[in-house]
């Protein structure tokens, strides 16, 4: 299944970036949301190999994720990929400047499964697309916001 929008960030490109990869902060978010999550990593600063695991509850089923950052090209690409069993997700956020002051934020998702039973909790997904494509847009949207209400204030 592949989720994907766009978003524009009223911050120069350099600025989006650096509040768009605030790791920190998402950890920070995602917490807030009830979800564990752990760094398990030891790197200082974002980087290829950064990692996190979680415990994400999902219909009734807790799913053990692990995340790693797969590819940084700042300030223009992020690459997260997280598993889960048999299920994989990538994550690609990329940034491109359209003015000295406007940033767009492209985000593309794609969740596969490996093995029945997740194909069939994909299956069940997909009948809901149009609601999880609204659901995913306005939670990049709220973070393009954010993220340029944070990049103003720095």
């Amino acid at each position: 299944m592949k989720l994907s929008t766009r978003e524009d960030i009223d911050a120069p490109l350099n600025e989006a970036f650096v509040a768009v990869s605030d790791f920190d902060y998402l950890e920070r978010q995602i917490l807030r949301r009830g979800i564990q999550v752990v760094r398990t990593d030891t790197l200082d600063a974002p980087d290829v190999g950064m990692a996190w695991r979680a415990d994400v509850t999902m219909r009734s089923q807790v799913y053990d994720v692990h995340c790693k950052l797969a590819d940084w090209t700042p300030p223009g690409m992020a690459l997260l990929t997280a598993e889960s069993g048999a299920l994989s997700c990538e994550l690609e956020v990329n940034l491109s400047a359209l003015s000295l002051n406007t940033t767009r934020l492209r985000a593309a998702m794609t969740v596969r499964a490996h093995a029945f039973r997740e194909r069939m909790l994909l299956q069940s997904l997909q009948l809901a697309k149009a609601r999880i494509s609204r659901q995913f847009e306005e939670i990049v949207r709220g973070y393009a916001h954010d993220a340029g209400r944070r990049a103003a204030a720095a």
